[in-house]
């Protein structure tokens, strides 16, 4: 799973925008514009800020974060060094994080996967995301989510609450050669409809409803 989110940060465009240099500052997109849309920003050093009710291509940076602020449109969001935070009401194509967490406030509209390699997932109430979340070492949290595919991790906690529907499975992956000792905790309220299955590959603390218990799998030979 590390080596295909790698992979996929490989193919993301590396190039400058609107002639910045390399630095360590950072882009304000929309802050001094009368236009409503602003197209694909990419960085090598430096974060990239959005303001308030804009409307933006793809952002890209290497080294800093990207935030978007509320009522944002935007394609996909690739950072490998810095986090992403994304306000209220927000729509947007995808997040792919290598080292950084993911936050995003209220209602928001992913029209592809969030992924992070090392960081967090922590969605705010309401959100949709059509694809999957997916870490290897960080943990996810959802309220009232809907998700159209899978939840999955290796070592992070998972904990899914509020009326969430998930459509596909959630999954905890085989650490293999894992320095992490701890047991990570999944835990689902007996709120939560989960019409695929639990499948764990690792030693994991479950902390589900007695209703769910019926579509845990275990897939590891040390089990």
């Amino acid at each position: 799973m590390k080596n295909r989110l790698m992979n996929k940060l490989r193919l993301a465009p590396l190039c400058f925008v609107m002639g910045t240099a390399l630095s360590g500052c950072v882009i304000n997109v929309g802050g001094h514009s009368s236009s409503d849309y602003d197209g694909n920003v990419n960085r090598v050093f430096g974060s990239i800020s959005v303001s308030e009710n804009r409307q933006v291509g793809s952002l890209t940076t290497v080294n800093g974060g990207i935030t978007l602020s509320d009522n944002v449109k935007a394609d996909e969001l690739t950072t490998v060094n810095g986090g992403v935070t994304v306000g209220n009401f927000c729509e947007i194509d995808g997040i792919t994080v290598v080292n950084g967490d993911i936050e995003a406030g209220q209602q928001l509209v992913s029209g592809d996967s969030i992924e992070s390699v090392n960081g967090d997932i922590i969605l705010g109430f309401g959100a949709k995301v059509d694809g999957s979340l997916i870490t290897v070492n960080g943990d996810i949290e959802a309220a009232d989510l809907t998700l159209t595919d899978n939840i999955e991790t290796v070592n992070g906690d998972i904990r899914i609450s509020g009326n969430s529907v998930i459509d596909g499975d959630i999954i905890y992956d085989d650490p293999e050669n894992n320095d992490n000792p701890s047991t990570p905790t999944l835990s689902i309220a007996d709120t939560v409809r989960l019409n695929g299955e639990i499948i764990l590959e690792r030693d994991v603390k479950l902390e589900i409803p007695d209703t769910m218990t019926s579509k845990v799998r275990y897939k590891s030979s040390a089990m």
